[in-house]
């Protein structure tokens, strides 16, 4: 009876490790998978573009799917200017206006699929000064004059949205579980010791 005794402690010992394990494991931080965020866009989220975009171009951390792409383009009022179904390649979708955008102040609001599977939305906001008819109107003797404040609007257009995703911090759940993995390898070295030496 005494060696059996002997022979259940080191095993109880193996036991209460592999459940300090399990425990520890439960407690960490699962590693969620994260949906993908909007970077960037062509126009950015606030410009005030001189005339019309021909195009608006959202790019996102990872690629995301082509299920049912959404960007629609909502005026002051409210009301629905354009709801295209925009192309998607890999971490870009672009939506092409049918008809350019007269002068005012509108939301680009916008829904895709995350590479996770997840439907993803959000909206941002760009403000149109002049109606392109009006554009085509002007004197050519201000060919000057437009051609600098486009530069200066491509300029700012280049800048990043400000719906810019925080960097991903890395995970720690393999050095955890390289920690915990050391532990059960010491007491499982006790434990045969401890047998080894009763026996």
């Amino acid at each position: 009876m005494t060696f059996r005794r002997a022979s259940l402690r080191p095993l109880t010992l193996l036991a209460l490790c592999a459940a300090m394990m399990v425990a520890v494991v439960t407690m960490l931080p699962a590693p969620a998978l994260a949906h993908d965020t909007l970077i960037s866009s062509d126009p950015a989220d606030g410009d005030t573009l001189e005339t019309s975009p021909e195009a608006i171009t959202l790019t996102y951390s990872d690629n995301v799917l082509e299920v049912s792409p959404v960007v629609r383009i909502v005026d002051e009022s409210g009301e629905t200017i354009a709801d295209i179904e925009p192309t998607v390649e890999g971490p870009d979708v672009t939506a092409t206006l049918e008809e350019p955008l007269p002068a005012g102040d509108y939301t680009v609001q916008w829904r895709v699929v995350s590479s996770d599977g997840h439907p993803i939305e959000g909206n941002l906001g760009i403000s149109v000064e002049q109606d392109s008819t009006d554009q085509a109107a002007a004197p050519s003797d201000n060919g000057g004059e437009d051609a600098a404040a486009s530069d200066a609007g491509g300029e700012q257009s280049s800048a990043p949205s400000a719906e810019e995703a925080p960097e991903q911090e890395s995970s720690s759940m393999p050095i955890l579980l390289g920690v915990v993995g050391g532990v059960v390898v010491i007491a499982a070295l006790v434990a045969f010791f401890v047998l080894r030496k009763r026996s």
